[in-house]
């Protein structure tokens, strides 16, 4: 290249590096910005790769016995995981941040330690008890599936527990990358976990069947795990647990870590209700569930990771700072920009249903049929994406001020609306009436909790102005 074209093209870049410089630095509202789009970038790659393995998985299984017995057994120990791993991110990263402002960053880190100690303890209690009472709620969420396929849910169970232990570690780790604003890292890890369902499938699915399925899962996840620790360890952070005993801000996460759980649950609890209900069905059912929630996780997956992923840390600083007037203007301004990308990106998403359901899954074990049926459930489940994420943003600033009360009391509320449409909804629609009663509680419970946080809101302000 010629010295001319060089000095061109190492001022292309420059002048590139200062527009993404001027774009996501200085204020809150911009380096958000900055942080939701790397996040957001590296999040649709990665779920793109998602996508690619759950085509992998629809030509090898279809909507098979195996793979609703699959679904079913993965469905407590997942849900499980990421109700107790995903409150403690919600309970500890505000204090967390907190620790590390108002005292140091060794404070943050012995508050990190104690902690993980704790949370390990209850991941290890929780994965005995799955262990010790799987012949007790297997039999509730199976209860159409006949012996040969009960056995091989029940035999999943046992060797899908590991996970609920890995996903602790990996949730925590990569909050805590969040918390040092390191989000790329943190971001791309997953892609670990398609990797790993990919390979097995590719190379074990002849011999393993089911089971390779769950290897993938398995190999993947020890994977993130690996990658996120290895990571936090070289920004010099502690990896391991390790107790320095209780104090005050330990009991500020413990008791947020309580009431996030309890509303955690609920929410989870409605994906197995869900999958239970599927199951009276008969066969397919939970398979086609499952295929049919595919396309709207991946789209909520981009603005919702990314969103929630760059705003708690910024809401985090702003309660710390009792900046309720800047909470305000950052609710309104996100808002905004949420329902004005997600409200034509649904609609598209929704004409395009059958299309890309064909692209996706119809080769392989996957059929015409349940191109048909999957169809069906999607294009319900597609409406709720503009609430889903407002819910995010509306969710993750009551995690900031410390007030997840307001979404125990919705949860309790949600699940048994849920429950309720559940059965009311699958008489008329069939297994789609499921995915219809899920946008319709998303719907119910952003304007309940929008409703509260402007409460809570206007009353921090009047405080504050006292």
């Amino acid at each position: 290249m010629e010295p001319t074209e060089t000095a061109a093209a190492s001022g292309l870049v420059g002048r590139a590096r200062a527009s993404w410089e001027r774009l996501t630095t200085g204020s809150v509202n911009r380096r958000v910005f900055g942080a939701a789009l790397v996040v957001g970038i590296l999040t649709l790659g990665i779920k793109v790769f998602a996508l690619l393995k759950e085509s992998f998985v629809a030509a090898r299984y279809g909507t098979g016995n195996d793979y609703d017995a699959f679904i079913i057994a993965m469905i407590v120990p997942a849900s499980l995981a990421a109700i107790l791993s995903g409150s403690l991110d919600a309970a500890l990263i505000p204090t967390y941040i907190e620790v590390r402002e108002t005292e140091d960053h060794e404070a943050a880190h012995r508050l990190y330690a104690t902690i993980l100690l704790w949370n390990t303890i209850v991941l290890v209690g929780t994965v005995g008890l799955l262990a010790l009472t799987v012949d007790l709620w297997l039999p509730l969420l199976a209860s159409r599936f006949d012996p040969a396929k009960m056995a091989l849910a029940r035999k999943l169970v046992f060797a899908s527990l590991p996970i609920v232990v890995l996903t602790g570690f990996s949730t925590v780790w990569g909050a805590l990358l969040n918390a040092g604003e390191r989000f790329a890292g943190a971001a791309l890890a997953p892609a670990l976990q398609s990797l790993g369902v990919i390979l097995l499938l590719a190379l074990c699915f002849q011999s393993m069947g089911i089971w390779a399925l769950l290897a993938g899962s398995l190999v993947g996840i020890v994977g993130e795990t690996g990658v996120k620790g290895y990571l936090l360890k070289k920004r010099g952070h502690p990896l391991m647990p390790r107790w320095h005993g209780v104090t005050a801000a330990f009991r500020k996460v413990r008791g947020q870590y309580a009431t996030a759980i309890a509303a955690s649950f609920i929410v989870n609890g409605m994906t197995l209700v869900d999958q239970a209900f599927a199951s009276t069905l008969g066969p397919r059912s939970n398979s086609a569930l499952s295929y049919g929630s595919k396309l709207q996780a991946f789209a909520l997956s981009l603005g919702v990771t990314a969103l929630s992923t760059a705003i708690l840390p910024a809401l985090s600083k702003m309660v710390a700072l009792r900046d309720w007037t800047g909470i305000r203007r950052f609710l309104r301004v996100y808002g905004g920009m949420i329902l004005a990308v997600t409200v034509p990106a649904t609609l598209m998403l929704i004409v395009l249903s059958k299309f890309l359901v064909r692209i996706m899954y119809q080769h392989g074990s996957f059929t015409a049929a349940d191109t048909d049926l999957v169809v069906q459930i999607q294009i319900f489940h597609l409406l709720r994406i503009p609430f889903a994420t407002c819910h995010v943003l509306v969710t993750r600033t009551l995690t900031a001020l410390k007030s997840v009360h307001f979404l125990l009391i919705m949860s309790f509320s949600s699940f048994a609306l849920n429950a309720f449409l559940d059965w009311l909804l699958i008489q008329r629609y069939g297994i789609a009436g499921i995915t219809l009663s899920t946008s319709l509680c998303s719907i119910v419970t952003l304007v309940c909790l929008g409703w509260a946080l402007n409460h809570l809101l206007k009353k921090k302000a009047l405080e504050a102005g006292a």
